[in-house]
């Protein structure tokens, strides 16, 4: 007997968006890559920051995996309990506009996405697309091989940014 699973709308948008971000998208030309830059985030890793407007805290494992032959790199993002986001996302990069591309669904019933120009520095920042409100930005900041800082900021005016979680993660040891 076969099991069917059921898929939410959701689900179905972001396959939809995937498929077309990656025919629009063919993997980079070279062994290095497109996503060479990003190697270092590949892993698992334990975070732990603040609310800084309540001071609340906040604690996620994060990790990374290489997908689609080097294509894509998919982040699961699951905070610790009582926490209670979670979201899957997928980056790719578009060589006709130079820039990455991702999509983020998430436990509250949202795909949103945002695009890149990558590494700038130690820093990497995805901003939200026009239809994303309010306006967002995840920030990376690469502290270490094994330590970097993610800020997720909101612009309710559409033109300064404040922190709205900041966490700062390290890489999980290997299970023995």
């Amino acid at each position: 007997m076969l099991e069917f699973r059921r898929m939410s709308s959701y689900g179905v948008v972001l396959g939809l968006l995937l498929a077309d971000i990656a025919a629009a998208s063919p993997p980079p030309a070279g062994s290095a890559g497109a996503f060479a830059p990003m190697t270092f985030l590949i892993g698992t890793w334990s975070c732990s920051g603040v609310f800084p407007a309540s001071g609340r805290t906040i604690a996620s494992t994060i990790s990374f995996a290489s997908d689609l032959d080097g294509a894509a790199i998919v982040k699961h993002h699951d905070d610790v309990a009582p926490g209670p986001y979670r979201a899957v996302e997928t980056w790719v990069y578009n060589p006709a506009n130079r820039q990455y591309a991702a999509a983020i669904a998430d436990n509250f019933g949202g795909v949103r996405e945002f695009d890149s120009r990558g590494w700038n520095g130690d820093v990497l920042v995805w901003s939200s697309a026009a239809g994303v409100k309010p306006d967002q930005e995840f920030a990376y900041t690469k502290i270490s091989d094994d330590r970097f800082k993610l800020d997720w900021r909101v612009s309710r005016d559409g033109t300064a940014y404040a922190v709205g979680d900041t966490l700062t993660c390290a890489r999980a040891k290997p299970s023995a």
